[in-house]
C-alpha cells in the first residue's frame, strides 16, 4: 500500500491565503468552453480549462495545452508542476497514480457523498492523496501566474464538490445551463479535435437527457453547500444573446471589476493565447469570434430525440426558463 503524501497528514500547509478559484459547473456542450476563455482574458484571470484532466489527458496522455505546445513542454505549466511539487514537499505522484485516485473517489456519481464530508472524514486515504495534489497544484497556480481569480471549467459536479475540503481556497460557482435538447442535438454530432487528434463522445437522446438532469441537480446541491452569494445559474443562450451583461455578472460574483472586457461589438469577443490544460478543441481559437446563432438543432431534430430529451428533463426545464414544447426562439448562440 502507497504511503500517504506528506501534505496529506498535515492541511495547514495548504494554507497561504484564501484565492478565489471561479468553477464552471454544468453538462458539456453548454458554452463552458468560450465562456471560460472570455474570462481568460480578463486582467487578473487565468483560465487552465478542464483541470480535472490535467493528469490524464495533459500529462498521462500527452495532450496539447492551449497555447499549441504540448502540456509537458509548456514553460507555464512546467513552472507550475515544478512550484507543486514544492509545495508538496516530495515529488509529484505518477499521472495515472493521480488519475487512479480520480477513478477511485472523484466519480461522477460521487458527488453528493463528497459534499458531505469534512475535513475530520479524509484521514490518510486516496481522498487525502488527492486533495494534497490538487491544492499543491492550485497554490502553484496562483504564485506562478499572478492570477487573482483561477478559472476551472472542469463542468463535474464531484470535482466542485472538493473544493470545501481544500483550505486557502475561496470557490465561486458559474452553474451554466443550455436548453436539454440543444445539448442533446450537439452530442449525437461527432466532433474531432484535430490538435490532439481524438473525437468527442457522443450520445443517445436518452442518455443525454439523463445525464443532463443528474448533472444540473447536482450543480445544484453544488451551490447549496456554500454560501448563496457564491454562485450564479447563467443560461448559456443569455451568455451569447448579451455576453457583457452576463460578464459583468460573473466578475461581479467574484468581487472585481476589470477596466475592460475583451469585446471589440456586441456579440464579437477578442481572445489570446490560453494556458488551459483540457477541454472541448474551440480552446484552441484565437483572434475575433463572433457568437452567433445555432439553431440546427431546431431543424434537424428527430420528433423522437426531441420529445425523449423533453420528457426526462422536464423537472428542471422549466425552472431554468425553458419551454416544454420546444419552440424555436429568438436567441443568442454558438456553436458547441
Amino acid at each position: 500500500m502507497q504511503r500517504p503524501l506528506a501534505t496529506s497528514r498535515n492541511w495547514s500547509s495548504m494554507s497561504g491565503g484564501h484565492q478565489k478559484v471561479l468553477l464552471i459547473v454544468g453538462r458539456g456542450r453548454s458554452g463552458s468552453t468560450i465562456l471560460d476563455n472570455i474570462l481568460g482574458e480578463l486582467e487578473g484571470f487565468f483560465s487552465v480549462g478542464e483541470l480535472h484532466n490535467l493528469w490524464k489527458r495533459g500529462l498521462a496522455r500527452g495532450h496539447t495545452c492551449g497555447c499549441g505546445r504540448p502540456l509537458t513542454e509548456c514553460p507555464v505549466w512546467t513552472s507550475v508542476l515544478r512550484t507543486a511539487e514544492r509545495h508538496l514537499g516530495e515529488p509529484l505522484p505518477a499521472p495515472t497514480e493521480v488519475v487512479r485516485w480520480q477513478d477511485e473517489v472523484v466519480r461522477p456519481r460521487d458527488a453528493r457523498r463528497l459534499l458531505k464530508k469534512s475535513m475530520d472524514d479524509i484521514g490518510s486515504t486516496d481522498l487525502a492523496n488527492y486533495l494534497a495534489v490538487l491544492g499543491a497544484t492550485y497554490r502553484a497556480l496562483f504564485e506562478e501566474t499572478g492570477a487573482r481569480v483561477i478559472i476551472d471549467s472542469s463542468k463535474r459536479p464531484s470535482h466542485a464538490a472538493l473544493f470545501h475540503l481544500i483550505p486557502g481556497v475561496t470557490p465561486y460557482f458559474v452553474h451554466l445551463v443550455r436548453d436539454p435538447r440543444a445539448v442533446s442535438y450537439s452530442r449525437t454530432r461527432l466532433k474531432s479535435d484535430d490538435v490532439d487528434k481524438r473525437m468527442m463522445r457522443t450520445d443517445g437522446a436518452l442518455r443525454s437527457a439523463i445525464k443532463w438532469f443528474q448533472r444540473n441537480s447536482e450543480a445544484e446541491a453544488v451551490s447549496r453547500r456554500h454560501p448563496a452569494d457564491r454562485s450564479i445559474v447563467i443560461r448559456y443562450e443569455d451568455f451569447v444573446a448579451d455576453p457583457a451583461r452576463i460578464l459583468q455578472s460573473v466578475t461581479a460574483l467574484v468581487g472585481e471589476d476589470p477596466a475592460s472586457l475583451p469585446l471589440e461589438g456586441a456579440r464579437t469577443v477578442k481572445l489570446g493565447v490560453n494556458h488551459t490544460a483540457a477541454g472541448n478543441p474551440s480552446r484552441f481559437r484565437q483572434g475575433s469570434i463572433t457568437l452567433r446563432e445555432d439553431d440546427e438543432w431546431t431543424r434537424r431534430q428527430s420528433a423522437w430525440d426531441r420529445w425523449i430529451t423533453t420528457a426526462a428533463s422536464v423537472p428542471l426545464l422549466r425552472r431554468y426558463g425553458y419551454s416544454v414544447t420546444a419552440t424555436p426562439r429568438d436567441q443568442g448562440d454558438i456553436r458547441s
